[in-house]
C-alpha cells in the first residue's frame, strides 16, 4: 500500500512537471539595433497629403465658426 502511494506521488510530480514552463537563461545585455524611430500612420498620412501650391491656398484664413453655449443643464420651473 505504501508503495503504491509512492508510486503514485511520483508519476503525479512527474507528469506535472510537464506544464511547468522552463527556466530560460536570463540576458546581461540587450541589443537596440534601431538607428531611429520609423515613421508612424499619422506621418505616413500627411506625406501623401495634396500640396498648398496655388496663393489662394496657401494665404487661405482659418474658418471662423460660431461658438457654441451649452444649454443649462437643469433648469428650475415652478409649478
Amino acid at each position: 500500500m505504501k508503495f503504491l502511494s509512492i508510486a503514485s506521488v511520483v508519476v503525479l510530480a512527474a507528469s506535472a512537471s510537464a506544464f511547468v514552463p522552463s527556466v530560460a537563461p536570463l540576458r546581461t545585455c540587450v541589443s537596440l539595433d534601431a538607428k531611429h524611430a520609423n515613421n508612424k500612420a499619422a506621418k505616413k498620412a500627411n506625406h501623401d497629403r495634396p500640396r498648398k501650391s496655388r496663393p489662394s491656398d496657401i494665404n487661405r484664413k482659418p474658418t471662423n465658426y460660431p461658438t457654441w453655449e451649452s444649454p443649462p443643464e437643469y433648469t428650475i420651473s415652478d409649478n
